[in-house]
């Protein structure tokens, strides 16, 4: 079930059950009220009655008990609609009405409710009275009545027996008309919800079209749509939700692009590392077979022998290259500590010093003042011997190999043959060589200078190359030294 239709039906629902029960609250207030307002009403007429009808009957004369029911009858029917009944000790004298009442049963029913009298004494004697309502046949009745002694004429003080005046008031209308107002509100809180309902629908729809927008939104990026975004408007919740999805959007197409990249990196890059594995494997594959099956003489073995050490050489240093870029591919961040670049630099001059001697090259250092780097000392001297290691490799012999250290960089300059235009903006990729023969002859693999861009990046500098053809080039980090 859709959140729109829970809030609707939860909202329609309460409403109907407050609506109804304010409406039964409100009709029984209404009905009480109304009968007793017919109570007070039919209580002061029947008062009024039963003082008009003792005025009338203390005029009359009588002596014994069946002169005082002719009187009693003979007088109640000149004043007495068919509403009322006289009866004399419980026994019933006049009835008009279509109703039987059981006196013992109105005596003291459990239902009876008496009320005080307000009306003046009268000769007759002092009266009782009492109201209640009771259902007879299917009707609402509410019954009033009066009692009252009668004395002799002859004798005031001589007790003839009780007199009860019983007077009723069909309010059987009034619970009719409360089941009809009920039914009737029932029926108007139906159509009210119906309403409510189909508006409540509308706007909730208006209001959460915003999030079926998002959920669109979210299927297509699911399916690869990476470049999808929804509009924003408004600064309520909405806009700020739609705004972080947007936001998140980004991030999830910029991490996959990183990945896609990476992926791309990393297969050109096996693809490389086959190609440049498949080469020497079979170079040292044929050499040891020919040494298996065929007996040289011992120079050829030698160089047989030499060929499988260079080749073996070559390929350790190449997966440890490997290792080292791999590793820093998958390196965000680096752990930093000021280092010095005269230590960085007598360091790099030890290192570098037989490699240089073999090459007959010089390295002359240039260093007005001990900066200092933030960095990792052993990146950093891994960048600057892989620069050192390239132009030995392009430095003719005797030439000069220059380390610079400047508040802009570290750089290393030569003085070979240079590197065309065309080349520089691929070099720093893996394995990429401009003359692959003469690089192999020399050890090469083509991944230095992706090592040396990988240790600028992490270290937040980037790496700069300058060369002119036949006159030397010029690598380094460019990055601010303190």
């Amino acid at each position: 079930m859709k959140l729109r239709t829970k809030i609707t039906l939860a909202s329609v629902s309460l409403l109907l059950c407050l609506s109804q029960a304010f409406s039964i609250w409100n009709l029984s207030k209404t009905q009480e009220q109304i009968i007793e307002n017919i109570r007070t009403y039919e209580y002061d007429r029947l008062t009024s009655d039963v003082f008009d009808y003792g005025k009338a009957l203390v005029q009359k004369e009588y002596h014994d008990i069946r002169g005082a029911k002719y009187a009693a009858r003979l007088t109640f029917t000149s004043g007495y609609s068919d509403h009322a009944v006289l009866y004399y000790d419980d026994e019933e004298l006049y009835n008009l009405s279509p109703y039987k009442f059981d006196m013992s049963d109105l005596s003291g029913g459990p239902e009876k409710e008496a009320l005080p009298s307000d009306s003046e004494s009268l000769t007759a004697g002092p009266p009782q009275q009492d109201i209640f309502q009771e259902e007879i046949n299917g009707r609402h009745l509410l019954i009033l009545f009066q009692d009252q002694e009668i004395y002799s004429s002859d004798d005031p003080i001589r007790s003839l027996g009780t007199l009860r005046i019983l007077h009723y008031r069909d309010i059987t209308a009034v619970y009719q008309s409360k089941r009809l107002l009920f039914f009737q509100g029932i029926a108007a809180a139906l159509l009210l919800a119906v309403l409510l309902a189909a508006l409540l629908t509308y706007i909730l729809r208006r209001i959460l079209a915003p999030f079926y927008v998002l959920r669109d939104a979210a299927n297509l990026i699911a399916e690869g749509d990476y470049e999808k975004r929804v509009e924003h408007p408004g600064t309520d919740e909405v806009g700020e939700v739609s705004r972080s999805f947007n936001q998140m959007a980004e991030r999830i197409e910029e991490h996959i692009r990183t990945l896609a990249e990476m992926n791309e990196t990393q297969r050109q890059l096996i693809g490389s590392l086959a190609h440049e594995l498949k080469t020497p494997m079979t170079g040292i594959q044929g050499y040891a077979e020919l040494l298996q099956r065929v007996q040289l003489p011992p120079l050829k073995q030698a160089d047989a022998l030499h060929y499988i050490e260079e080749e073996c050489v070559r390929l350790s240093r190449l997966s440890t290259k490997m290792l080292l870029l791999t590793d820093l591919s998958r390196e965000d961040t680096i752990e930093k500590k000021p280092c010095s670049l005269a230590a960085l630099f007598a360091q790099v001059k030890e290192v570098t010093h037989f490699r240089l001697k073999e090459k007959d090259l010089r390295l002359h250092t240039d260093l007005k003042q001990d900066f200092h780097i933030d960095g990792d000392p052993d990146l950093l001297l891994s960048f600057l011997t892989n620069l050192i290691d390239n132009a030995c490799k392009a430095s003719p012999p005797g030439s000069l190999i220059r380390l610079t250290g400047t508040a802009s960089g570290i750089f290393v300059k030569d003085e070979g043959i240079g590197i065309p235009q065309d080349e520089i903006s691929r070099i720093t990729e893996p394995f990429y060589m401009i003359n692959k023969s003469r690089s192999r002859k020399q050890g090469g693999a083509g991944l230095g200078l992706s090592l040396c861009l990988q240790i600028a990046r992490l270290h937040g500098g980037s790496l700069e190359i300058q060369s002119t053809p036949e006159k030397g080039t010029c690598i380094g980090m460019h990055i601010d030294i303190t």
